[in-house]
């Protein structure tokens, strides 16, 4: 659990800070809990990213739409 966090908040920095990364995706054996999850979301957030989970638990993380544009 504390190395998936690490990584997604690892993923939002990255992101946020080159403008060069279109997108991280970070793969965990599992889905994260409801409680991860709005944690994930909070720093992506902070950072100005965009982040999502698919159903198989892979979190990816892209920039904002206007950083894209």
């Amino acid at each position: 659990e504390h190395d998936r966090e690490g990584l997604v908040a690892a993923a939002c920095r990255l992101v946020a800070s080159d403008t060069g990364v279109r997108s991280v995706h970070v793969l965990t054996a599992g889905r994260p809990t409801y409680d991860e999850l709005r944690c994930y979301q909070e720093w992506a957030r902070d950072d100005h990213v965009r982040l999502s989970v698919d159903g198989n638990g892979v979190v990816t993380v892209r920039p904002e739409r206007d950083a894209e544009e």
